[in-house]
């Protein structure tokens, strides 16, 4: 199984025990971290690191429960307000704080708290291995959380390192000593307690300046580098749709997080009918007009549910002579005239209206060639059809890389000294198969060359969902819609073997939930193989294996229906 694909997996559970064992159903796991409404819960315990390498069961399990007892027992709010100001001090508080919460977790729950002990001792192991419990500041740090582990959760001291902390015990234990008994008095008032570890972590720092550390702040940076402390957390994790894109790009904690582009030189965006010739795109169509009468849909019908879905009810004139309503003042006369007659009413006339565009962006990886590509062309062909005979424009976008492993960018990466953590290493394939202005019989021909994978390569999504958006935001349409196709396996293999296993998939995820933040566009999902949880909060699967049902077609109903949105998925 790909790297890729086991981070989505490992993610994907995380999340799940997270939710359920915190109640926090908005919560998710991902970058190694859990995010509440998108975004990150800041932690600096060191040991609340999962194993992103290799994916240590053991270990990931603890830290997603004491995560989750985090969630549960702290309030995030008091604990951020309350919190210190400098770095030192701030990690000690966030340690106690931590603590704490894992000291309220239920003792019935023994699987929990063996996970969360045998993550922590996992942590343990690394940190000496690496030698960091040697210096000072290591040792003191190493001891402090030895110290109030075993004093707030009644845990009994490990003889070995029992022994290892010994110095560093007696140097704290006249500065802390009534604090540390307040913490163990206080454990289940966050108040209460924060007294105690603000004290604690104050006298921490004046300990350090005592002893003439002033390495700090780079042996923390050296921890979070090796993977032993979390990465420190950016305060703005929202984003603001006035700058989307430079947003997109910024520094999210570690340095391999940034999304960058190594080389744009081979770069492509292409109208379809420059992929293929004009035979080729006649026998395709031809092909794909056999498809599409093997379904017996009946597009009409399609097109009348779509209209009353994306349609508003606009004024259009008036009903005259009907008996209730308005009062219509030219018929009065005829009242007069004859007191029986009755239709002297108007009424306001009302027909639908669209105000709306959607865009399709579809997966045009390798891996599509796998799940039935035909039928999602044959779905997509039929869907914009029925939108142009309901008065809705309708866009279709395809991605794709211009080449496989690298294709040019990775021949100019190797050129330029195969430079660390490059970014994105591919020549990147943007396909237009049908624009928002043409109608659906004069864009036939380029929309059949979906039907023809000699393109389908690698897929840069998170990319080309920016793109997609950047398009459909310049639109006049009051109602934007995108609806993103995909297998949920966005992946490059240049890029993935070159920067973080997980580098694609972060991408992804920025930009969809920016994009849903924005509240600019309603962003939705067509799911063809695995899902899309990770990535979108609306998004439903259809099988793409057989012929297609009745349901398949009536996908943009399910997912753009407001009582129905927040259900996909």
């Amino acid at each position: 199984m790909r790297e890729a694909a086991i981070n989505r997996l490992v993610e994907h559970h995380s999340t799940a025990v997270i939710r359920a064992l915190s109640g926090t159903h908005q919560a998710t796991y991902r970058r190694q971290g859990v995010f509440v409404d998108g975004k990150r819960l800041a932690v600096e315990s060191p040991y609340l690191l999962a194993d992103p390498v290799n994916h240590e069961l053991v270990r990931n399990r603890g830290v997603v429960d004491a995560l989750s007892m985090r969630l549960l027992h702290s309030d995030r709010e008091f604990h951020r307000l309350h919190g210190p100001d400098t770095l030192i001090e701030k990690l000690v508080f966030d340690i106690l704080e931590q603590l704490r919460c894992e000291s309220r977790s239920d003792p019935r729950m023994t699987g929990l708290v063996m996970n969360m002990n045998q993550a922590f001792s996992l942590w343990c192991l690394e940190f000496r291995a690496g030698g960091h419990a040697e210096t000072e500041f290591g040792l003191m740090l190493f001891a402090l959380i030895h110290i109030v582990r075993s004093r707030v959760l009644n845990i009994p001291p490990d003889p070995d390192v029992e022994g290892l902390i010994e110095s560093a015990r007696f140097e704290l234990a006249p500065h802390i000593g009534s604090d540390l008994a307040g913490l163990k008095r206080s454990s289940s008032d966050q108040i209460a307690y924060a007294k105690h570890a603000l004290s604690i972590a104050a006298s921490i720092l004046e300990l350090m300046k005592q002893s003439g550390m002033h390495s700090i702040e780079r042996e923390i940076s050296t921890l979070r580098d090796k993977n032993l402390l979390p990465p420190e957390t950016v305060d703005d994790e929202y984003l603001d749709e006035t700058d989307f894109a430079d947003s997109l790009y910024r520094n999210t904690g570690s340095h391999d997080q940034v999304y960058r582009i190594f080389c744009t030189d081979y770069d492509q965006t292409l109208v379809a009918q420059n992929l293929y010739r004009l035979a080729q795109r006649v026998k395709l169509r031809e092909q794909l007009d056999k498809l599409i009468a093997a379904q017996s849909v009946n597009v009409q019908r399609l097109a009348q549910r779509l209209k009353i879905l994306f349609g508003t009810p606009t004024r259009s004139g008036w009903n005259e002579g009907v008996e209730d309503g308005y009062i219509d003042g030219r018929r009065i006369s005829q009242l007069i005239a004859n007191p029986a007659y009755s239709r002297i009413f108007k009424q306001e006339k009302q027909t639908l209206q669209s105000d709306a565009v959607v865009v399709f962006l579809i997966d045009n990886s390798g891996s599509m060639r796998r799940q039935k590509y035909e039928a999602l062309t044959v779905l997509i062909d039929v869907l914009c059809r029925a939108l142009d005979i309901a008065g809705v424009k309708s866009e279709i976008l395809g991605f794709s890389t211009g080449g496989w492993a690298g294709g040019q960018s990775i021949k100019a990466w190797r050129n330029s000294g195969s430079p660390s953590n490059p970014g994105r290493l591919n020549d990147r394939l943007h396909v237009i198969y049908k624009q928002a202005e043409t109608d659906w019989k004069r864009a036939r021909l380029n929309i059949a060359a979906m039907l023809n994978p000699a393109h389908f390569r690698e897929g840069l999504d998170g990319e080309a969902l920016e793109w997609a958006f950047m398009r459909l935001i310049e639109r006049p349409e009051s109602r934007k819609c995108l609806v993103f196709a995909s297998d949920g396996a966005p992946m490059e293999t240049a890029t993935c073997n070159h920067n973080s296993p997980s580098y694609l998939d972060n991408h992804l995820r920025d930009v969809a939930h920016a994009i849903e933040r924005s509240g600019t566009v309603e962003l939705r999902g067509i799911a063809t193989a695995f899902s899309l949880d990770d990535y979108l909060l609306n998004w439903t699967p259809i099988d793409f294996s057989g012929t297609l049902d009745t349901r398949a077609f009536h996908v943009l109903e399910r997912i753009f229906e407001p009582a129905r949105s927040s259900d996909a998925g």
